[in-house]
């Protein structure tokens, strides 16, 4: 049993110290592990998030799903032909209301099934807003170049008062970076194969970083002064505003991969 426990309005004082006021747009990523006992779990982090940023404030987090996609822990190189093709067909694809988030923690899914909630249509790496003008910032999510300028991830770079928080998880989780990369002139590419509307297509698309470039671009931030640090329950926390971080990563992140010919 644990003595030790965090409450709505504990988080709440947490945010303020933090700098999250009303009308602020708060992109998220987050380990409840590392937050600890919270009274009412997922639940009481969503509301205490919705809570902090008001009714013209904005709450976003990812909801990537593997759906569109072939099954990763099934190796093709075993298979038949024949076997692949009928896995292939029973792939299910992407489903904007039932397809469930992979690999990215109890929270997102809480969030992708909140109240309000909206979510991006792309296959595989949607995301989901929750709050004032979300419609706006999630319309024409492309198969190509998905965390691009022009899809959700790039627009939300336009948004006033636009913060990014990581809650116990380092820079390797910051999804924003993808757009950094997408803006960069020298970036690490790759093929995204998926079924859409019940074909298998191919699209471009950065490729993943798997923690090569993207903790060494946070911490480069960091030391701008710009990252501010604090806690959220027991997890620490950086916080920073979005654009600032998205426009430093695309200049780090472009020198990164040109002095190393952006072979990975």
């Amino acid at each position: 049993m644990t003595h030790i426990y965090q409450t709505r309005q504990h988080l709440l004082e947490d945010l303020r110290n933090l700098g999250i006021r009303n009308g602020d747009g708060v992109f998220v990523h987050a380990s409840m592990k590392a937050v600890g006992y919270v009274v009412g779990g997922p639940r009481t982090l969503i509301e205490v998030l919705l809570q902090a940023v008001g009714d013209t404030g904005l709450i976003g987090m990812p909801a990537f799903s593997t759906d569109a996609y072939f099954p990763s822990d099934m190796d093709r190189a075993a298979l038949t032909p024949e076997q692949i093709a009928e896995v292939e067909d029973a792939v299910a694809g992407f489903n904007i209301h039932k397809s469930v988030t992979a690999g990215i923690g109890i929270l997102p899914e809480t969030f992708r099934t909140w109240p309000g909630t909206q979510r991006s249509q792309h296959p595989a790496v949607s995301i989901c807003l929750n709050g004032k003008d979300a419609d706006k910032y999630l319309m024409d999510h492309s198969l190509a170049w998905a965390t691009g300028p022009d899809a959700p991830l790039g627009r939300l770079r336009e948004r006033p008062s636009m913060k990014i928080l990581l809650i116990g998880v380092g820079w390797n989780r910051c999804t924003a970076l993808h757009t950094s990369e997408t803006l960069a002139e020298h970036r690490r590419t790759k093929t995204r194969r998926m079924k859409v509307d019940g074909q298998w297509c191919d699209s471009p698309d950065v490729a993943d970083d798997l923690g090569r470039i993207f903790p060494k671009v946070g911490e480069a931030f960091e030391t701008t002064g710009d990252v501010i640090t604090g806690q959220f329950g027991q997890a620490a926390c950086k916080l920073c505003d979005y654009r600032s971080l998205v426009d430093f990563g695309a200049t780090s992140i472009d020198a990164m991969n040109k002095e190393s010919g952006a072979r990975f």
